[in-house]
């Protein structure tokens, strides 16, 4: 129908028709929707301290369930056509209130973009019509997903701008605007977790929490959702920024390892009546539990422990209402997720073929999930292993007891003996599946004054450097540039031969005014040019002096959670950053080998004796795999994360799917590495895109591993730069992407490694190489290499800066592969051009200072050129 033709009296009556056909509970709803009655669609338990039988319900279980008016067509079926038609009638407030209540379910089916399109279009043609919070919210949690994160930080930012009136949602209380703003600070916290800020995410959603909490009826769902987010903050967070945490917002534990136990219950709690989220968080706490086994020194804690995460793993596996709930992309996926924690459980306690033939199954199911970008479509032989899964679940995981469902668990009396943590136990990590001694030159040069190294005693004298950090980092903030950044044309996503990193051995062949020519060829798409660890002698590094961590506001007291977290007496003493132990070091590696000589697992140490499946049990397994296609995209895989603040390398087992290839512009793919999607189990966003990153000649893992070691290193320097910014209004902040590495395949001899970021949907631009090369706007990239070499007492350059930077100057811009220049730590590869890479700095990318570095009061080295 052309727009101005008016509504059609047939598809009128056809709406009308069709709205008669909804339950009355919808028909209520979309009643109220249309008058603006809340800003998001409320739960029947949401808001309410006691919740009777007749409340235990979602939105969501009225539009599955099964149309009376209409057999063979779901609610949701009937709504969608009826947003199809309001849309034809151009009755467009109509069909945004009905794609309101449709908007959770598309969520949960993974069809939000056909819906947001439908939003767009309505607000197109009429931009006065009003859109419902939630459903601009659902744009930016949409945007985060994709790898947009400039588009969802603009959008969160616009809800927040009361000066933003065009089609405005009218409040209609206080408490409605107040959701809102939680709700957005809640996501903007999400952005910081998807990007490893552990700080800043906790700060967030912290405050998100107090939002919910302090409603005049406290939030439930919300609450839940923003606790849920911590247990991964906690996981992660160094101990140092968790007393500042517990200092800031009075929490009540002393360990972020049981802080994020307690807050993982308290989230089951709270989300009790709706399966998906109490599924979730059942499942992270039984991840936190399996942590606290894989540390625990004492084999009947390591057995309590394990019980334990059994016990929440099979409550969230059962959590899921029945098969056809599987359907839904998110559901299915905290079932693989529980599913694969699982496996890891049952094999520590000793029953490795159940353990294999799961994760077997696991793996055909994470296929299935990752192949699909929306509902799933689940055919006959997938429909059979998701039965067979759940009966046999019955067996390995029974179904908890009816009163233990919902209910907490009290852990006071569980754990019979202390927790033996030392702080001296190392982060060994292994290649290709196998444990090893930490080599000295693999150590981290940003190792803080509190984290005890590793290493030979003989040795540590040889591997200090004099010096500190206090160059740039005690300065007061009270000066002003003398006038803002010029905004011009972004030039460098062109490709420049200029632009290209330059390698080690280029560097000592040619003299510095030899032309560009001789420069290594590589895209900006993916400009790095390789870190190879060149062996060289490691050096002890400076000490960092500042907390960045200052001038916190006044204390908010948390309501304690409803559970009780006595779970253990190591709370005062124990440092998850400093004592997480690698997986790999406690899963044994298979042998070399000795004909018959047992597979060693952690569960040898628990002195378990390994129960065999029976020749029956295995032909039963092995019939429902010959039903199935082989499984050609994931892999079995070993994660590595490098937390550079406290120079520790911590690993855990995964699956991967590697995807296809990134849709790549002519010109712009990568000359050194291939890229492609990748989905991978415990990555940071469930829902979020990542990519992986491939050398397209063979490399070593060590050269993998430095690349990581680089960027996660220049992500702790970019933090207190933008700390030491923060007053500077008119400048973006700066993130370095997170960066992990994960060996694919790692026990077979067919294993590769691989290294993945998150997604970034937008234009890669190069503004500076790591000798001559800078683009025309290379001011903030040139001022946080000045910024690194100052910070590190002169004794490393943080160069290469490129990435997605802003067009308005708004939200954030973010980094990714970094070079690092060290004359003195040659743990950075053949891109470290030393000293002559320090002195090209200066002398090519910035022989004179700008307002950025005037207001941080930098100060250039006296140089010899």
């Amino acid at each position: 129908m052309e727009q101005g033709s008016g509504p059609n009296p047939v598809q009128l009556q056809e709406l009308s028709n069709n709205l008669g056909l909804l339950s009355a509970e919808l028909q209520a709803l979309l009643r109220d929707a249309e008058a603006q009655r809340w800003s998001f669609i409320p739960e029947t338990w949401q808001f309410e301290d006691r919740v009777g039988e007749q409340d235990r319900y979602n939105v969501k279980d009225l539009i599955t369930a099964p149309s009376v008016q209409k057999p063979g067509y779901t609610e949701a079926d009937i709504l969608w056509d009826c947003a199809d038609l309001a849309v034809q009638c151009e009755n467009y407030p109509r069909a945004v209130s009905i794609l309101f209540l449709l908007d959770r379910y598309a969520f949960w089916q993974g069809t939000s973009p056909r819906l947001l399109q439908i939003i767009d279009d309505i607000r197109q043609k009429s931009p006065g019509t009003p859109v419902p919070p939630q459903m601009i919210i659902r744009k930016a949690r949409v945007l985060t997903n994709t790898g947009d994160l400039h588009g969802a930080e603009r959008v969160l930012d616009d809800l927040l701008d009361p000066d933003k009136e065009t089609g405005i949602w009218t409040f209609k209380t206080d408490s409605d605007r107040a959701i809102v703003h939680s709700v957005c600070i809640q996501i903007k916290g999400q952005v910081q977790l998807k990007l490893g800020q552990w700080f800043d995410a906790s700060t967030l959603i912290l405050d998100s929490i107090i939002g919910f909490k302090t409603l005049p009826k406290p939030d439930k769902k919300g609450t839940a959702s923003s606790v849920g987010l911590l247990v991964d903050v906690f996981k992660n967070i160094s101990h140092r920024d968790f007393q500042s945490l517990k200092q800031r917002y009075t929490l009540l534990e002393d360990s972020p390892l049981l802080e994020a136990y307690r807050v993982a219950e308290e989230a089951a709690q709270l989300s009790q009546y709706d399966p998906l989220f109490y599924a979730r968080h059942k499942r992270r706490t039984g991840e936190v539990l399996i942590l606290c086994a894989q540390q625990s020194q004492d084999s009947q804690e390591r057995q309590n422990f394990l019980r334990l995460a059994k016990k929440n793993l099979s409550e969230s596996l059962h959590s899921h209402e029945s098969v056809e709930a599987l359907k839904s992309r998110e559901q299915l996926y905290e079932f693989i997720c529980a599913l694969f924690q699982s496996c890891w459980v049952i094999e520590m306690t000793g029953e490795a073929d159940k353990s294999k033939n799961l994760t077997r199954l696991c793996m055909h199911l994470y296929e299935e999930y990752c192949a699909l970008e929306s509902n799933l479509t689940v055919d006959g032989s997938i429909m059979r292993m998701i039965e067979f899964l759940m009966k046999t679940l019955e067996t390995l995981l029974p179904t908890p007891q009816p009163q233990e469902t919902g209910q907490t668990d009290d852990l006071s009396g569980a754990i019979e003996t202390t927790l033996s943590y030392a702080l001296s136990i190392d982060h060994v990590v292994p290649e290709n599946g196998t444990a090893q001694e930490t080599s000295v030159e693999e150590t981290s040069p940003l190792q803080t004054e509190d984290v005890i190294t590793t290493g030979n005693t003989a040795d540590e004298e040889d591997r200090k450097i004099s010096g500190t950090l206090d160059s740039g980092f005690g300065t007061t903030e009270d000066g002003e540039p003398d006038s803002t950044r010029d905004n011009k044309d972004r030039t460098a996503s062109t490709v420049d031969p200029s632009a290209m990193t330059q390698d080690l051995d280029e560097a000592e062949a040619t003299d510095s005014n030899i032309a560009n020519s001789n420069m290594l060829s590589t895209s900006t798409a993916d400009p790095s040019a390789t870190t190879v660890d060149m062996k060289g002698t490691r050096q002890q590094p400076p000490a960092e002096v500042e907390q960045v961590r200052e001038n916190a506001p006044e204390k908010h007291q948390l309501q304690p959670a409803t559970v009780n977290p006595a779970m253990t007496t190591l709370g005062s003493t124990f440092d998850p950053s400093a004592t997480t132990v690698d997986v790999a070091q406690v899963t044994a590696v298979k042998d070399k080998k000795v004909s018959g000589e047992k597979r060693q697992t952690c569960s040898d140490n628990n002195q378990h004796k390994e129960e065999r499946m029976s020749e029956e049990d295995q032909r039963i397994w092995d019939e429902v795999f010959a039903e199935l296609s082989p499984v050609t995209r994931v892999h079995k895989a070993l994660l590595h994360r490098y937390d550079p603040f406290n120079d520790k390398w911590e690993s855990e087992h995964t699956l991967v799917h590697l995807g296809e290839p990134l849709p790549l512009h002519k010109g712009k793919e990568g000359k050194q590495r291939d890229a492609f999607f990748v989905q991978f189990i415990s990555q940071e966003e469930a829902m979020g895109r990542y990519v992986g990153k491939r050398y397209k000649k063979d490399k070593p893992y060590e050269q993998y591993r430095q690349d990581v070691c680089c960027q996660m290193t220049a992500r702790r320097y970019v933090t207190i730069f933008n700390h030491k910014l923060r007053r500077q209004q008119d400048l973006s902040a700066v993130q370095y992407l997170p960066a992990v590495t994960l060996q694919v395949n790692h026990s077979q001899p067919d294993g590769f490694t691989i290294n993945v970021e998150p997604y970034i949907d937008g234009d890669f631009v190069k503004l500076t190489n790591n000798e001559k090369y800078r683009s025309l706007d290379s001011g903030l990239a040139t001022a946080f290499t000045h910024f690194s070499y100052e910070a590190s007492g002169e004794k490393l350059m943080i160069v290469d800066i490129q990435g997605w930077t802003t067009n308005d100057g708004r939200g954030v811009t973010y980094f990714t592969d970094p070079q690092i220049h060290s004359e003195e730590m040659k743990c950075y590869g053949r891109g470290n051009l030393g000293d002559r890479g320090v002195q090209a700095f200066w002398r090519e990318q910035h022989p004179k200072c700008n307002n950025i570095c005037k207001f941080l009061k930098l100060k250039r080295p006296m140089m010899t050129f």
